[in-house]
């Protein structure tokens, strides 16, 4: 990695851990140079704009993101099992990620989950061009084995599952409830990607 890739990687990083902590609109691009140990000046070479920064750090982890999680998709469907094709994209970050040169896999998902809170404006394109594609790609997997279930309950299904996966991954640095820590975020999952798969058999009438 050249001199300026690294400085892009650290500007990265610090753009992942205060965009995640303040929100895009609560942070100001002083806090991510102060963070990162650069002068506004680098920020505004290598990125542009706060906005261009947001969006360039997005595109640049999700597609890590879609890699780690799309191999470890392929994996489970060998096995025929949606328990592990739920599993696979839910674990995936957390016990296959291989770069921490802008941010862990743990810390990705932190970043995903604020993102869901932002104005669609600032991330649509990037969502759509980096992000969306391999995640419908998973969601087609599950609902294979489900076919008779109605969009508005599949729906509802994806909100419960996301809901209930942040708060095991993300909550320890970014509660607002003060729960308390888990102590074991892979088995925690697991547990949670098989009571996902009964509450589908029984919404779909498996």
């Amino acid at each position: 990695m050249s001199k300026s890739d690294d400085t892009k990687a650290q500007i990265m990083r610090a753009a992942v851990q205060q965009f995640t902590r303040l929100g895009y609109e609560g942070t100001a691009v002083r806090d991510i140079a102060n963070t990162a140990g650069v002068n506004m000046g680098l920020i505004r070479y290598h990125f542009g704009h706060k906005a261009d920064l947001y969006r360039d750090t997005l595109a640049y982890i999700s597609t890590q993101y879609n890699e780690v999680c799309l191999a470890a998709l392929e994996e489970a469907r060998a096995t025929g099992s949606p328990e592990e094709i739920i599993g696979s994209w839910l674990l995936a970050p957390i016990v296959a990620w291989q770069d921490d040169a802008v941010a862990s896999g743990v810390e990705v998902l932190c970043f995903l989950n604020k993102m869901g809170y932002e104005d669609p404006e600032l991330t649509r394109d990037v969502y759509e061009s980096h992000y969306s594609y391999a995640l419908q790609e998973w969601q087609d997997a599950i609902r294979a084995h489900f076919p008779s279930m109605q969009r508005g309950d599949w729906l509802w299904f994806l909100t419960s599952l996301r809901g209930m996966y942040f708060n095991i991954v993300a909550h320890n640095d970014f509660t607002l409830w003060g729960l308390p820590s888990i102590s074991n975020r892979e088995a925690a999952i697991r547990r949670l990607a098989a009571d996902a798969v009964e509450l589908l058999k029984i919404t779909s009438g498996v």
